[in-house]
């Protein structure tokens, strides 16, 4: 690690940071991310009014997290930003300028990455925090605090699902020339479906694992449990270690 942080690939981590995040991606990627946020405002706002609400707090929390912020906010921040890692900068005519520095390019496609994974989780993480409050606090500080450890938690494995994806589509991004459609296809067509496919096809989807690890209930997680197909906590994080290195490992092959 230290090595990495002396290393040219650490100063391209930082500009690629720092370009994605005064890029307008970020502003849609932003927008995006509070989506959860105001669902919880609206939640509280219902609550306030004296409407008949039927879920707690943390129950709010539970839904919006399982069904919006891990399976389609996640997803949809690495694939607008891993996607590109290569692919924005020969649109932007600066790639011959990058491959040609003084920095292998191995090297320079792991910083890239890094960068980017960096700015997802940094993006997601505070908007998964902003909901929970949101949505809890109203309840009292001993609610909070009694929740939290599942608010860390999720976190957890908020890490480790952006990783995932991130190699994913930063292998499609070095492999293909429209990897964002082949990416949509892949979030909303191909995992949403085999999500409800009983038998191995499920095993080849990173919700998957996701939701096993996640301690909000949910439909998909339900139907894996109904199956017996839900993996332990050890399993899932295994492999979506595995996906991560390997996928990332890929696209700097590629």
């Amino acid at each position: 690690m230290s090595r990495f942080l002396d290393s040219r690939a650490a100063v391209v981590a930082q500009w690629t940071f720092e370009k994605l995040l005064w890029s307008p991606r970020t502003l849609v990627m932003a927008a995006v991310t509070l989506f959860p946020v105001a669902l919880a405002v609206i939640f509280r706002i219902a609550a306030a009014a004296g409407l008949n609400v039927s879920f707690t707090g943390f129950g709010f929390f539970s839904v919006v997290t399982a069904t919006v912020s891990f399976p389609f906010v996640a997803p949809m921040l690495a694939l607008f930003y891993s996607s590109g890692i290569v692919i924005d900068e020969a649109e932007d005519g600066t790639l011959p300028y990058l491959i040609t520095s003084p920095i292998t390019r191995a090297r320079l496609l792991a910083g890239k990455m890094v960068g980017s994974f960096a700015l997802q989780v940094a993006i997601f993480l505070p908007s998964l925090v902003l909901c929970f409050y949101v949505a809890i606090a109203p309840s009292g500080f001993q609610e909070v605090g009694s929740r939290f450890p599942t608010l860390a938690l999720d976190a957890g494995v908020a890490i480790l699902g952006i990783a995932a994806y991130s190699g994913i589509f930063a292998l499609l991004g070095t492999a293909l020339r429209r990897p964002v459609l082949v990416g949509l296809i892949f979030v909303f067509g191909w995992q949403a479906a085999a999500t409800y496919i009983p038998g191995f096809v499920r095993k080849l989807t990173v919700a998957h694992y996701l939701q096993s690890l996640l301690p909000h209930e949910s439909l998909q997680g339900a139907l894996s449990g109904l199956w017996g197909q839900r993996p332990s906590a050890l399993a899932a994080v295994s492999v979506l270690l595995a996906i991560s290195l390997v996928t990332h490992a890929l696209a700097i092959l590629a």
